[in-house]
């Protein structure tokens, strides 16, 4: 077997750029000449095309502030740029799952959800305030969200609803997975038939264990990035997988390529990708960066862009200038359907980090 790990740094939100143009509104006041010295300075630690240069340019002179956006590729990446005093950010991009982690290192502090009007905008369908609660203290506020589904070439795979199909023999070779434990190790889980994928007993590790034994054999490449997952799918050298990303799909569809996506039966992660920020980032500006960025206009711009969800109602989408083509390229409109949400699973702390991640380790090496 030909086992190979990508080396590029796109992360599972890198997403789908397939020309569309941007919605045309003007956000800022993007004619205000930039001061020589701007007033105030933040500092972004942000995923790809979560938060273009000329965005925050355009943001930055209507506000006198100097906005710098760090971009990152992993949940791990975010965690070590901060952790390690590399980037002193003020606003820090954390899916729920790690938040707890986030907050134990003092990399970010409670946040003060009355203060973000535009936090209305969020989607009554997705049930957040349940999943940024530490301590009783809010630590985000939601930004984008999205699912990690299980993505076929239909024209070589049967439509299916089971994680079981990716140790399927007639796949061997075919199946691609992207290198995240902390986002990988729940769908294993999952296919295990654990009760709680972040509270794994002893008898559900082993099991998993063995499923990834097991799914070794069928893996040809462990992508890591949206970059390199597209180039595999594109080229045939997967024909099924773990999704990083619905726009995945949408990148491999706009190529003429015949790819979908299901909802497994037995649950599909799901992420939240919160605002939180750090001790130092707790100012009014930042705040102002915060609220803005929860408009209708920002978000279908950013929904635009990316083929990323967003935090926006399909209809409040649609009013903002999202059409309703793209937004078929989206989760947003299945998301307020009934019984949606009873097959997401969303991301929540895990019982043990460092044992996953020593498993995972194993599996990417072959020694497990």
């Amino acid at each position: 077997m030909n086992t190979a790990i990508l080396n590029k740094s796109i992360g599972r939100r890198s997403v789908l750029k397939t020309g569309t143009a941007a919605v045309a509104t003007v956000l800022f006041a993007p004619n205000l000449i930039r001061p020589a010295r701007a007033a105030e300075t933040i500092t972004l630690l942000t995923w790809e095309t979560y938060h273009d240069d000329d965005w925050i340019a355009e943001w930055g002179k209507a506000n006198d502030t100097e906005v710098k956006a760090v971009r990152i590729g992993s949940e791990d990446e975010l965690f070590s740029q901060a952790f390690s005093g590399a980037v002193q950010a003020d606003i820090l991009y954390v899916e729920t799952g790690s938040l707890p982690r986030f907050k134990e290192a003092n990399l970010i502090t409670k946040i003060d959800p009355t203060a973000i009007a535009n936090a209305s905008n969020i989607s009554p369908s997705l049930d957040w305030k349940k999943y940024v609660g530490v301590g009783g203290e809010t630590m985000g506020v939601p930004y984008n969200w999205g699912t990690q589904p299980l993505m076929f070439d239909a024209d070589q795979v049967k439509a299916t609803d089971s994680w079981a199909v990716l140790w399927d023999k007639a796949y061997e070779g075919k199946v691609n997975m992207f290198d995240d434990c902390t986002m990988t190790f729940p769908m294993i889980a999952l296919h295990v038939g654990a009760k709680d994928p972040f509270n794994l007993t002893e008898d559900e590790f082993a099991a998993c264990i063995e499923a990834l034994r097991a799914l070794r054999q069928q893996i040809r490449v462990i992508a890591r990035g949206f970059d390199d997952a597209t180039s595999l799918y594109a080229a045939g050298d997967a024909v099924l997988g773990y999704c990083q990303n619905v726009a995945v799909v949408s990148s491999l569809q706009a190529k003429g390529k015949n790819f979908k996506y299901s909802l497994p039966k037995e649950g599909t992660p799901t992420w939240i990708d919160c605002t939180s920020i750090s001790p130092q980032g707790d100012r009014p500006i930042v705040y102002k960066f915060i609220n803005d960025n929860l408009t209708p206009e920002w978000q279908s711009r950013f929904i635009t862009k990316s083929t990323n969800n967003g935090i926006l109602t399909n209809k409040a989408a649609l009013a903002a200038g999202v059409t309703a083509d793209l937004l078929k390229l989206t989760n947003v409109p299945d998301s307020e359907a009934a019984g949606f949400w009873d097959k997401m699973v969303v991301f929540q702390k895990p019982e043990d980090l460092d044992r996953r991640l020593e498993i995972w380790n194993d599996f990417k090496s072959g020694t497990l």
